[in-house]
């Protein structure tokens, strides 16, 4: 990808916000700026937003704006811009051998910047910095807002940050995915009525009206365009009011039209908002560089240019670079300072061209921060509360809910699924009867019951987690809710959909074979069942938080059920197990739930022999509680398995809290 610097790529490599899809957008991405886009007609529902921005008055005072005449705490007392200023900023590789950033000073307020670069010169590392983003790499120097430094708390409270990739719930509709975004970020004081008009405005302000009943849609789902998934990811933002905006390559993989349209919004938010726009972006179109209030250029980590994006052309004029007639502003400025081939000559000739441009350029004078921490003063505490732990909680539930409801193809394979194995496994072992043969069949069929159940449940989860998990990485990084609140509501919602299917297997499978028709033996094998598909896929969720990859977690997950299954009780019998294996053998969730409904099945049955079967004249095994004893299963009781298994659900479960709280991906 064009816009994608080298040492930027490293940074990303261990952000929780990059996962498997960086790679799809590295092929298949495209810089919207590049495009030719002379002639060519923007949509009218994108025009009218522009258009709307334009023609309020700007409020470079800091009183309410006409579009948001919906109060909220402290509007009047922090709405104006924020004065984004940083001094001797420093980025360097984890093991500090690399400079990826140095000597960055720079300041902007109310303004639309634009930091461009080659690659390797250390864009998105400046941008990550400025934005408490920073991953594994280092970074120091004084980063101020308003004149004070600044932690990451603080800087969610005023600020935004639309990242490279549009990372959202397909099955969620445009309005839906705002309302639920104002629902979690909005203040806690603000009524639903206020918040559902706040959504309103945005959709018309940022040209989504068209599309707001439309769901977004995903690689293999059809949705909204790329230019509308981009604008609906800035409106989620725009929500909040910032005062200032950070965009990573925002006309990445979008058209020159679209680009255009996109970076006219932002251009009109500085100027009518209220809002400092600082944005990374790569060799634009002429028309684009064109709206650009401010331009910083960054060669091999240090500033060549840093001012308005007007004068720029000028600036290189003066170092002996002048632009060519009917020349990219934007191209000429990179092309000067970037070797065409990356032979020494080059590469050496680029670099003395940087320091030519470079000495002519004198830094923004920044003044030294407060030695002082910054002080809790009025802005602070006018800053609104979020939403309660439970109210949080509660939307995410409802959102989770509905993402399960309107993924009704998922929803139809696991009821097919379901039935059919059901049917599958009732068949094979139809009315197994209480003969010696039919007992050997019992035991069969109950330990491939519990198999079943475990596998596919955890397979179904581990292929559909990770990717709703960049979304929630995403999500953190913005501050819009609790990890805690997310995962709770996630097991609520995930829970009440997965019970129905063991239920369902239950009623068919149960019958069919012909267990022991005992109400109270009934409840407790569905009760197992339950059991078993909810400590499968809590392992299967433990694993997907734990591991970086889904590769790595499809190749894991297997591993371990094999284990489970060898170590399962119905190959070898516990108490025949050798003692340094023991171990394994406690740990496989498959052993307990067979020895359960074992046990449960077991105890009361009365077993005959056909004449072929009898032994000397007598019946070989004429109870339930032979086959116990005679196979190790007295070791334990039902209730004691049903314990473990709780057990585990909630240590699998801690563990997968710890996983998604704490590993970045």
């Amino acid at each position: 990808m064009q816009g994608q610097t080298d040492d930027d790529r490293s940074l990303h490599s261990n952000d929780p916000r990059w996962g498997d899809l960086e790679m799809a957008d590295m092929e298949s991405g495209r810089t919207g700026g590049g495009s030719s886009i002379e002639g060519s007609d923007v949509d009218e529902s994108s025009m009218n937003s522009t258009k709307a921005l334009k023609g309020k008055k700007g409020n470079t005072s800091g009183t309410e704006d006409e579009a948001y005449d919906v109060d909220m705490e402290g509007d009047d007392e922090y709405g104006d811009a924020a004065e984004l200023s940083w001094k001797d900023l420093k980025v360097t590789s984890p093991d500090g051998k690399k400079v990826l950033l140095s000597e960055a000073c720079g300041r902007v307020k109310g303004r639309f910047l634009a930091i461009m670069g080659p690659s390797g010169a250390g864009k998105t590392s400046l941008m990550n910095m400025l934005a408490c983003r920073l991953a594994k790499a280092k970074g120091k120097g004084d980063q101020m807002v308003d004149g004070q430094k600044y932690n990451r708390s603080f800087l969610k409270k005023v600020s935004g940050y639309v990242m490279q990739d549009d990372l959202l719930f397909p099955d969620l509709t445009v309005k839906e995915t705002l309302r639920y975004a104002a629902f979690l970020r909005l203040p806690a004081k603000m009524s639903r009525d206020d918040k559902l008009k706040r959504v309103d405005e945005v959709i018309v302000k940022i040209g989504l009206e068209h599309c707001k009943n439309t769901p977004v849609g995903s690689a293999l789902k059809k949705g909204i365009s790329g230019g509308e998934r981009k604008r609906l990811c800035v409106a989620m933002e725009l929500l909040m009011k910032p005062r200032l905006l950070f965009l990573d390559e925002p006309t990445s993989g979008l058209d020159g039209v679209t680009a255009l349209t996109l970076c006219r919004i932002l251009r009109d938010l500085a100027h009518s908002e209220n809002c400092t726009v600082v944005c990374t972006i790569h060799q634009p179109a002429t028309q684009i560089f064109n709206l650009f209030d401010d331009l910083m250029i960054l060669k091999s980590g240090k500033i060549v240019y840093h001012g308005p994006a007007d004068e720029v052309v000028n600036h290189y004029a003066e170092a002996g670079f002048p632009c060519p007639v009917h020349t990219n502003p934007a191209d000429h400025v990179l092309d000067v300072i970037s070797p065409a081939k990356f032979t020494e000559e080059e590469i050496r000739e680029a670099d003395e061209n940087a320091e030519k441009i470079r000495l002519l350029y004198t830094p923004p004078h920044v003044e030294d921060p407060p030695e002082k921490k910054r002080k809790k003063d009025k802005k602070d505490k006018a800053f609104p509360s979020r939403p309660s732990w439970f109210a949080q909680v509660w939307y995410l539930f409802l959102r989770a809910m509905q993402n399960v409801m309107r993924a009704r193809m998922v929803l139809f394979a696991q009821l097919v699924q379901t039935i059919i194995f059901g049917i599958l496994i009732g068949t094979v072992f139809l009315d197994i009867g209480r003969t010696q043969a039919g007992q050997k069949k019992r035991l069969s069929v109950l330990f491939f019951i519990c198999i079943n159940q475990g596998v596919f449940s955890a397979l179904i989860l581990i292929n559909s987690f990770p990717s709703e998990r960049l979304i929630v990485l995403r999500e953190r990084a913005s501050g819009a809710y609790y990890v805690s609140a997310y995962y709770v509501a996630k097991m609520m919602a995930e829970m009440i959909v997965q019970m129905f299917f063991p239920l369902l297997f239950s009623c068919i499978v149960y019958f069919l074979v012909g267990f022991q028709h005992d109400a109270g033996k009934f409840f407790i094998f569905v009760c197992f069942m339950e059991l078993c598909s909810l400590t499968a896929t809590s392992l299967a969720l433990m694993i997907s938080t734990f591991c970086r990859t889904v590769t790595l977690s499809i190749t894991i997950l297997p591993l371990i059920l094999e284990i489970c299954r060898l170590y399962g009780g119905f190959f070898l019998p516990p108490a025949k197990l050798p003692a340094y294996f023991s171990w394994l053998d406690a740990l496989s969730f498959v052993k307990y739930s067979y020895t359960g409904i074992a046990l449960n099945e077991l105890n009361g049955l009365v077993l005959y022999c056909t004449p072929s079967e009898l032994v000397n004249g007598e019946c070989p095994l004429t109870s339930g509680e032979q086959v116990i004893k005679n196979e190790g299963f007295d070791y334990i009781t039902i209730w004691g398995c049903a314990l473990v298994l709780i057990a585990m659900i909630i240590f699998f479960r801690i563990l997968a809290f710890v996983g998604l709280r704490w590993v970045k991906g």
